[in-house]
């Protein structure tokens, strides 16, 4: 048995197998050139990628709806509560108003809106009545209409006249007024406010 031959033959193997070990460790070492992944491309310098339009189209969308709620409630607001107006559109500017209170009373004058709590009333007046007997002292058993009724004598009261002297105007809560009438200018309660004024 020749075993020489084998033995010698084996160690050349091993160092040929570790020659290109070495070689590939070599290789490793040296840097390699960094590979950059393909891109696309979009050829157009106004087009962009539909990705980036939808996504600024999800901010942008809500700004827009949110932008029109707030102008749609300033106009709202502006057309309601007209800044030195009246405030309200039922009220009209250029007549007066019958103002009547949770109360029974009655004024008349010039209505506009402070807030949504308060109202106020300048150029004020209401009514006064004065009751006056009809009867005929000499014969009390008398029906006729005009001596079984009692005539009430109406006054028109300019408010600001009264002893404790207030001014001519009235902050009211809206919790203390059933409702509020324009009146016509050919009215009565019209014509005895411009009569009172002519006087003046």
């Amino acid at each position: 048995m020749d075993v020489g031959p084998i033995r010698g033959s084996r160690p050349t193997e091993r160092r040929a197998a570790a020659a290109p070990s070495s070689q590939t460790h070599h290789q490793s070492e040296e840097p390699q050139p960094v590979r950059e992944e393909a891109k696309s491309v979009y050829r157009g310098s106004t087009q962009r990628p539909p990705e980036s339009k939808k996504g600024v189209m999800r901010i942008v969308w809500p700004i827009i709806t949110v932008l029109l709620v707030i102008a749609l409630l300033v106009t709202a607001w502006f057309a309601w509560f007209k800044p030195g107006g009246t405030g309200s559109p039922a009220i009209d500017s250029d007549k007066y108003q019958a103002v009547f209170f949770t109360n029974g009373q009655v004024y008349f004058g010039k209505l506009q809106t402070l807030n949504g709590e308060y109202l106020k009333l300048t150029d004020i007046y209401y009514l006064q009545s004065q009751q006056t007997a009809t009867q005929d002292q000499s014969n009390p058993q008398q029906t006729t209409d005009k001596q079984n009724q009692d005539q009430s004598k109406v006054q028109l009261i300019k408010l600001g006249d009264e002893i404790h002297g207030p001014e001519d105007a009235m902050v009211i809560s809206k919790d203390q007024v059933l409702f509020y009438e324009n009146i016509k200018p050919d009215g009565k309660v019209a014509q005895s406010i411009d009569q009172y004024k002519g006087s003046k």
